[in-house]
């Protein structure tokens, strides 16, 4: 029997007030896996209603008991994980492996979000024009924050951010992606069973399931909303801003991300890591290896690596303990590979192993990880995120010929430098037109407490341990004439 899901609104598990569903669809099997209700715009606004009158108890709770209620959750959440993990790999169509690792990461996300509030350091500035005040500047909630996921992480994203809005003060309103809605349902439904037990307001959460242009633009232009925080692609971030106006808004959006190998470099362990890069999560992450540029030197060596490599990638059923790549998420993100992959091919692209679809799978979402050489700066597989497991190679002859072809984008997420020669790495993380630059590692690179930006059309702003905490919080500042005082 297929599961009927429902949103949690002002303290409720709730139907769509229209009665809608959508089916929320297997990429990996084709089956239902669950129906879920298709919100609506009075749904969400009184989501936002609930979310405001929660915020003005919430921001009165102590740190103390908010670290005893995102504890309780942890409890709760974890007997759990194994069963998500499952539920999550035929949501997402990614192997079992890395959905085990991706709901295993969910209690360090809590923690690091409750001890990055327990350490906000406020500061106290003595004046210059005014010597005998002192200014004390600290950090205040926004009050009720819109969160946007997107369906390539569907339950880490929402505890990267979740935790971090509510220490913070902030009462949430969250939307997860429709293709992957189950992972944030489940989160949420810890956080709903943790406020049976504790004192918190309920309506400091809601989550509101549903097509973006309803639910996600109802949450960006309803004037009771505060801050949004969206992790998605360039044009729904630029919708976001259009809706949100003067809203504070965190961004992290696309990119089409670099990782160079330089003539001195590492070739195995470079290959290994274009390789991990270029098919973890079948390629369909914002951080993904998008474009290998090669120095012309150890082109063939390297290239003959990465082919070899990639043919020990196997493709097969998610649940598999030994699948690197299940099924892709969607028909869309799949058909732009597919275009990618055409384009390069017409405009002389030589395709070494891969880059088709597979058959004798329950769906026709299973692609074949590909290498293809050649590839120029006239190419879609240059000029766009492509977002599957597809390892585009490109030579140059200088580091500056590197610099001028991997900076020759609208995004600035991410990249990647090989080398052995510091006077390079230095360099590179000099010239690179990015948020992250990782140096000897894949551009697929996280951690759960360092600074995610995106310069250009990449993002706005930057999460990420206290970098979190600025993202959910403004400042106030309060003059002291000290002087004046007993």
């Amino acid at each position: 029997m297929v599961e009927k899901v429902k949103m949690f609104i002002d303290g409720e598990w709730v139907d769509s007030e229209s009665g809608e569903t959508f089916d929320n669809i297997s990429p990996a099997t084709g089956e239902v896996i669950a129906k879920v209700p298709k919100g609506t715009r009075k749904d969400v606004k009184r989501a936002i209603e609930a979310a405001k009158k929660a915020q003005k108890e919430l921001k009165e709770v102590s740190i103390l008991e908010k670290e005893k209620y995102w504890n309780k959750v942890i409890d709760i959440l974890k007997p759990k994980l194994k069963d998500y993990a499952k539920e999550l790999s035929m949501e997402n169509g990614k192997p079992i492996k890395e959905a085990r690792e991706e709901v295993e990461e969910v209690e360090d996300n809590i923690k690091l979000a409750i001890e990055d509030v327990k350490h906000i350091e406020n500061e106290v500035i003595n004046g210059y024009l005014q010597p005998d005040r002192k200014y004390m500047v600290q950090r205040i909630p926004l009050g009720v924050v819109g969160i946007i996921t997107p369906w390539n992480y569907p339950m880490v994203m929402p505890a990267e951010f979740i935790p971090h809005a509510i220490m913070c003060g902030n009462a949430v309103v969250y939307k997860p992606a429709s293709n992957t809605p189950l992972g944030g349902i489940r989160f949420v439904e810890a956080m709903a069973e943790a406020l049976e037990e504790s004192d918190l307001p309920s309506g400091m959460i809601n989550i509101v399931t549903g097509p973006g242009s309803v639910v996600g633009n109802e949450i960006a232009a309803n004037d009771m909303v505060d801050g949004i925080c969206l992790v998605g692609e360039v044009g729904t971030g630029k919708k976001i801003v259009e809706a949100g106006g003067l809203k504070k808004i965190t961004l992290e959006l696309g990119g089409n991300d670099p990782l160079i190998v330089m003539d001195d470099a590492d070739l195995e362990k470079a290959a290994e890591d274009t390789v991990f890069g270029c098919c973890g999560n079948a390629g369909q992450v914002c951080c993904a290896n998008e474009r290998i540029l090669v120095h012309e030197d150890v082109h063939d060596e390297f290239v003959d690596l990465v082919v070899e490599k990639t043919k020990n990638v196997k493709l097969g059923d998610p649940l598999n303990e030994e699948t690197n790549i299940g099924a892709m998420n969607n028909e869309d993100t799949l058909k732009k590979v597919e275009k990618h992959v055409e384009d390069a091919r017409e405009k002389g692209a030589d395709i070494l192993l891969g880059c088709e679809r597979a058959e004798g799978f329950p769906t026709d979402l299973y692609y074949k990880p590909g290498v293809i050489d050649n590839v120029t700066r006239n190419m879609l597989l240059h000029k766009e995120e492509t977002f599957g497991p597809v390892a585009p190679i490109m030579t140059f002859s200088t580091r500056e010929e590197a610099i001028e072809i991997a900076n020759d984008q609208d995004y600035g997420l991410s990249s990647a430098v090989h080398t052995s020669s510091l006077s390079n790495a230095i360099y590179f993380s000099d010239k690179l037109e990015a948020g992250n630059v990782i140096i000897n590692g894949p551009v697929l690179t996280w951690d759960i407490n360092h600074p995610w930006a995106g310069v250009k059309n990449s993002g706005i702003g930057s999460t990420g341990g206290k970098w979190s905490v600025r993202a959910f919080t403004d400042i106030k500042e309060i003059q002291i004439p000290w002087k004046d005082l007993d």
